[in-house]
C-alpha cells in the first residue's frame, strides 16, 4: 500500500509538470506525457526516441504566429529580464555614447572630408560606439539575439519591443551632436525614418529567428533537454526534522 501511494503521488506531480509546462507554452510538446513509463511512473529508458534527422528538426522548430495568445502573456514577456536587459544596455549605452562624444563632435567640422583623419576618440567613446553599432543602429540584432534565444514564446513581441525602445534611443542620439558621427554630418531626419521602420521590424524578425534556432539545437541534439531534465531531478530534498530513517 505504501509504495501504491508513492507510486500515485510520484504520477501526480508529473502530470502537474506536464500542466505548468503546457500553461507556460501551448505550443510545446511535452515528451514526458507520451514517454513509456515503467511501474513506477518513471520513463522507460528502454524505449527512447532516436535523434531526429536535421531537415525534420529543421521543420519541426518552426512555430507557427499565435496572435491571440501570445498577446494574452504580452506582460510576462515584455517584463522577461533578456528584455529588460536588453533596454536597460540600450539607454545606457546611448547616454554613455552621448556623454563621451559630445563635445569631440561639436568641434569636428564635418563640411572638411579630412577633419576626423588625425583625431581619434578616447576608450570609452570607442567601446560605446561599438555598443551602440549592435544595439541601435538599425537593424539592432545584438539585443534582439539575447531575447530571442532565451524567450519562453512570443520572441517577436519581446524584439518588437526592443526595437521600439531602440528606434526612440537612435533618434536621441542622431539629434545630439554625437549624431554627427554616425550621419558624418548629413542630416538627422532619413536616419530617424529610417530606424523608426527597420529597427522595431528588424528586430522582431531577429528575435524570432535566434527563437526558431534554439528550438532547432534543442531538438537535432535531444540531450541537451535531457541534461539540464536531470540536474532538476538530481536535486537533493531538504530533510523534515524527525523524519524517522527507512530500513
Amino acid at each position: 500500500m505504501a509504495r501504491a501511494k508513492r507510486t500515485d503521488r510520484t504520477e501526480a506531480r508529473r502530470r502537474h509538470r506536464a500542466e505548468q509546462a503546457a500553461l507556460a507554452d501551448p505550443t510545446a510538446v511535452v515528451a514526458a506525457e507520451s514517454a513509456p513509463t515503467n511501474g513506477r511512473g518513471a520513463p522507460s529508458q528502454a524505449q527512447t526516441q532516436p535523434r531526429p534527422g536535421i531537415m525534420a528538426s529543421f521543420k519541426a522548430a518552426y512555430r507557427p504566429l499565435d496572435l491571440r495568445g501570445d498577446l494574452r502573456v504580452a506582460p510576462a514577456v515584455l517584463t522577461h529580464w533578456a528584455v529588460l536587459a536588453a533596454i536597460a544596455i540600450t539607454v545606457a549605452a546611448s547616454a554613455v555614447f552621448i556623454i563621451s562624444t559630445n563635445d569631440f563632435a561639436a568641434s569636428i567640422d564635418f563640411s572638411d572630408p579630412n577633419a576626423l583623419i588625425p583625431r581619434t576618440p578616447d576608450t570609452i567613446s570607442s567601446i560605446s560606439y561599438t555598443i551602440i553599432s549592435m544595439l541601435i543602429v538599425p537593424p539592432p540584432m545584438a539585443g534582439a539575439f539575447l531575447i530571442g534565444f532565451t524567450a519562453k514564446r512570443a520572441s517577436w513581441l519581446g524584439g518588437l519591443a526592443y526595437g521600439i525602445i531602440a528606434a526612440a534611443c537612435y533618434a536621441v542620439v542622431l539629434l545630439s551632436p554625437s549624431g554627427n558621427l554616425l550621419t558624418a554630418g548629413q542630416p538627422a531626419d532619413a536616419g530617424i525614418a529610417t530606424a523608426a521602420t527597420l529597427s522595431p521590424l528588424g528586430a522582431a524578425m531577429f528575435a524570432s529567428a535566434a527563437a526558431w534556432y534554439r528550438r532547432f539545437l534543442d531538438l537535432a541534439n535531444p540531450n541537451r533537454n535531457r541534461a539540464r531534465q536531470q540536474q532538476g531531478k538530481a536535486k537533493p530534498r531538504p530533510k523534515t526534522a524527525g523524519s524517522a530513517p527507512r530500513r
